[in-house]
């Protein structure tokens, strides 16, 4: 059973009823959610003091594009604070209070994050942040037309982004023989988010001037919600492992779990030009991603166990699909079977195999799926003439083309719309944006230059 958010307040008192409940609301089933928010009032970008008073400057000071007068564009052409003076600044503070729309919708800007911690954090710091402003501000029909406002921005947000990895991780999870998965998920984001929200509240109600800001000559940033909505995340730490929740899942690992899933695209893997040597190599790349998955020290052993069975039954039933279709095709009159055989599932699993016990034996994985690569190949050409009479081996346009695949971009067929890397650079590529984004180094990267000698 799906836990109710306001649930999740019993016990914490004040301000329950603030919360806004567009969380339960929101919440869709689907499967691989890729939603992005437009980042157009700046993401993930750091506000600093400056930023936000340059923002300040030039919304007071508009240029003018029809205003030719020489001190109208002298005037207005600002590119660093210490041409503002602080007569500006003075006035700032002297201004009587405005309603900011564009700083409103900074504040839960989330841009193109993926980490669900911070988008909990600067989703529940910008509720709080807001909130409060709004509180203080207004009151009546204002204060509830815009407190209406809040509670839809934040339902988009979840809607958007929050929602994807309860859809992501647990619906592939639940696909491949896990029950329960997007419920259990889910209640791990609905309860962390209302302890962001009750940790940010009870320290605002602690610490009103946290910032010190009451009385400064910077006075004037406690009317801009998107730089106080940060500055209180930075204040105010509120996350929390695995330990400490009662799903047991970290948000920490969700977001790793997530980029994973992102992976598993497993029909892509039964390229046409391709052959068990290819597919094995693909599939055992998916391997090495979910082994370096579960070495993370972020990640539970729960977790790990879960995604690890779940990647090789996708991958199982991902091949028997393809051989099904391929079998569907036998009793067609037109379709050549013996040019075009079901997959040999042993020969598939074979290059895995050996893939994983090269990192077991070397435990380096850039040295693993350059041997890998070798072998994969050199056993596709060892088939070559046995298998002449298949297509796939016969023709074998993948592997010829691994490393060099210049003959598909003659001048004639040449557009800039292409993809021109190799199968190599492909590999490559995909496995360092992976292996990057769980580690956050570049231990695990294979460098560009280690081609291997083409034979």
């Amino acid at each position: 059973m799906r836990t109710n958010i306001n649930s999740l307040y019993v016990g914490l008192k004040e301000n329950s009823s603030n919360i806004p409940n567009g969380f339960i609301k929101s919440l869709h089933f689907g499967f691989l959610c890729d939603k992005n928010i437009r980042s157009f009032h700046g993401g993930n970008e750091e506000i600093t003091r400056d930023g936000a008073l340059l923002y300040k400057y030039r919304t007071k000071n508009p240029i003018r594009l029809f205003d030719k007068s020489q001190e109208s564009q002298q005037y207005n052409r600002v590119e660093d604070v210490t041409e503002i003076s602080d007569e500006f600044v003075s006035q700032l503070n002297a201004d009587k209070y405005s309603w900011d729309e564009f700083r409103f919708q900074s504040a839960f800007d989330i841009g193109s994050s993926d980490d669900l911690d911070y988008i909990l954090s600067r989703l529940a710091a910008s509720y709080v942040t807001v909130a409060e402003h709004l509180n203080t501000h207004f009151s009546g029909i204002d204060l509830e037309s815009h407190m209406n406002q809040l509670e839809v921005t934040v339902s988009n947000v979840i809607n958007q982004k929050v929602n994807c990895f309860a859809e992501n991780v647990g619906g592939f999870l639940e696909k491949n023989g896990f029950a329960n998965e997007r419920e259990k998920i889910y209640n791990t984001i609905a309860e962390e988010y209302a302890n962001k929200i009750w940790q940010y509240s009870e320290f605002v109600k602690k610490n009103g001037d946290y910032m010190h800001l009451k009385g400064s000559d910077d006075e004037w940033l406690l009317n801009d919600v998107a730089y106080m909505a940060q500055e209180l995340r930075k204040a105010c730490n509120t996350s929390r492992d695995a330990a400490s929740l009662e799903s047991g899942y970290s948000l920490k690992e969700l977001s790793l779990a997530n980029r994973l899933v992102g992976e598993m695209k497993f029909e892509g893997l039964f390229d046409s030009s391709g052959n068990e040597e290819s597919f094995g190599l693909g599939i055992g790349i998916l391997l090495l991603k979910t082994q370096l998955f579960t070495e993370n020290n972020k990640v539970s052993e729960q977790l790990a166990g879960k995604m690890w069975r779940a990647v090789k039954k996708g991958i199982d039933d991902s091949i028997d699909k393809v051989n099904n279709r391929i079998l569907s095709l036998y009793d067609d009159p037109y379709y050549d079977k013996e040019r075009a055989p079901i997959y040999n599932k042993s020969e598939i699993y074979d290059v895995c195999k050996i893939m994983l016990d090269i990192y077991k034996e070397k435990g380096s994985y850039s040295e693993t799926i350059l041997e890998s690569i070798n072998y994969a190949r050199n056993k596709s050409r060892s088939k070559e003439n046995i298998n002449g009479i298949v297509d796939r081996y016969k023709l074998n346009y993948y592997w010829k083309r691994f490393y060099d695949n210049s003959d598909c971009f003659q001048k004639f067929y040449y557009s800039k719309e292409f993809d021109r890397r190799t199968s190599y650079q492909k590999l490559v590529d995909s496995w360092n944006a992976f292996a990057f984004d769980v580690s956050k180094c570049d231990n695990y990267q294979i460098k560009k230059t280690c081609i291997s000698v083409l034979a």
